[in-house]
């Protein structure tokens, strides 16, 4: 029924006006950030060698060529829509010069960042993670947003790369951004009278289904993978690109807690995050400050690893956890009178919870208590030297840290396999 509407549509339109109608359509392809087109890569020479064929065929039935550009989203929109002119220009240029046809009949439509095309993925493509916040940033947020006076204060880019702490968009920048980049669709629009025969098929099209209308009727295809760093001419596909599965970036923080610090005990912990439920961190602690004419020793060396459960959260590296740690270290402390040099163990529990403040900066603010085990010696100091007294150990169970730290957050995702896009 629907396709019975759609010829009465055009068998309509062509007695009612002497319109365009699109004859083919094509898709070419260019190396990422490029504007230059090759024909040697993927499936360029067999796709632009048809569609010259079919001008050089057909050339006194043409009434236009529209050659559309198209962008992903990712980079900045003025290099954007340059790298789609640029893109334009140069098919232009390359029909006008294998087949002869006047430039006047070419009418470019460099169209920038492909956000309709984005949005439609999206929606096709149920893997993407939060999908329906995604598409509600797509459907309602501007790709500016300007104060009373003017200024630029969000924008729809902005927002897609703040949800969820930007895992989303790295998703989409992984397997979605690559089917919008470096696309060309090129339309020819014949005479209703016209055809060419004996020309090798193009891929159909679900917009247009051949139907004239009274002004020019512009055919906008799907845009789809092109190149990525990862890839070359002699990889790419031709026609077909499979989306990648889907890579987790990998979280990792680097801190320093601000009380040691204070306390004239320079630490540092790096922290991975494995999944949205744990983590695995390394603290060290290191004071080696001593005065020997005073008799004044702080040497203190800790090192500690933990495991921590995060508690169900909106968002990554953002509330409460519980942790099993250990450690272990050495020391020599002594203040004028007596000394204490020795070694220990320790285990425990922590709990803490964390909070981001920035787009990488986060406070974290925890305590430890568990078991701790210790071994050392103690001496005096006298006339210059130092008397050995005895040898104790120590079993101790409480408090064995406090902590308030800053932290700054790295999110990496590492290189996936050839063909897959890499950031």
């Amino acid at each position: 029924m629907r396709k019975l509407l759609t010829y009465t549509l055009a068998v309509f339109a062509t007695l009612t006006t002497f319109a365009q109608s699109p004859a083919d359509s094509v898709r070419v392809f260019f190396r990422i950030s490029q504007s230059q087109f090759d024909p040697s890569l993927g499936n360029n020479r067999a796709v632009i060698d048809g569609f010259l064929q079919k001008v050089g065929q057909g050339r006194a039935g043409i009434e236009s060529i529209v050659v559309r550009a198209y962008a992903s989203p990712d980079g900045k929109a003025t290099a954007n829509k340059e790298l789609s002119i640029k893109r334009c220009q140069n098919i232009t240029n390359y029909i006008i010069e294998h087949t002869g046809i006047s430039r006047d009949i070419i009418q470019s439509v460099p169209e920038g960042e492909a956000w309709g095309e984005l949005r439609q993925l999206v929606a096709e493509t149920p893997d993407v993670p939060s999908r329906d916040a995604i598409l509600h940033i797509l459907d309602n947020t501007p790709e500016w947003v300007f104060d009373a006076s003017g200024k630029i204060i969000d924008s729809r880019k902005k927002q897609l790369m703040s949800l969820k702490h930007g895992v989303p968009y790295r998703w989409m920048l992984a397997n979605l951004f690559p089917q919008l980049r470096n696309a060309v669709a090129v339309t020819l629009c014949m005479k209703p009278s016209q055809t060419v025969t004996n020309i090798p098929e193009t891929e159909p099209t679900d917009s247009v289904e051949n139907v004239p209308d009274a002004t020019v009727n512009i055919q906008i295809t799907d845009t789809i993978y092109t190149d990525t760093l990862a890839q070359t001419a002699d990889t790419l596909p031709s026609q077909e690109f499979p989306i990648a599965p889907f890579k987790r970036p990998y979280h990792f923080a680097v801190k320093t807690n601000i009380l040691y610090d204070g306390a004239l005990l320079p630490n540092l912990e790096a922290e991975w995050l494995i999944n949205k439920r744990w983590s695995v961190a390394l603290e060290g602690d290191v004071a080696w400050w001593k005065h020997d004419p005073s008799h004044r020793y702080y040497q203190l060396a800790v090192v500690s690893p933990e495991v921590r459960y995060w508690f169900r959260t909106s968002d990554l590296w953002h509330g409460m956890y519980i942790g099993l740690f250990a450690g272990g270290g050495l020391y020599d402390l002594e203040n004028r009178k007596n000394g204490y040099q020795g070694e220990g163990a320790m285990t425990g529990l922590s709990f803490g919870y964390m909070w981001p403040i920035g787009k990488h900066l986060s406070l974290e603010a925890g305590v430890g208590a568990g078991y701790m085990y210790t071994r050392y010696k103690e001496y005096e100091p006298a006339d210059g030297h130092y008397l050995y007294q005895r040898t104790k150990s120590l079993n101790y169970f409480g408090p064995l840290r406090v902590k308030f730290s800053i932290g700054w957050r790295f999110d990496v995702l590492l290189k996936t396999k050839k063909n897959n896009p890499v950031l």
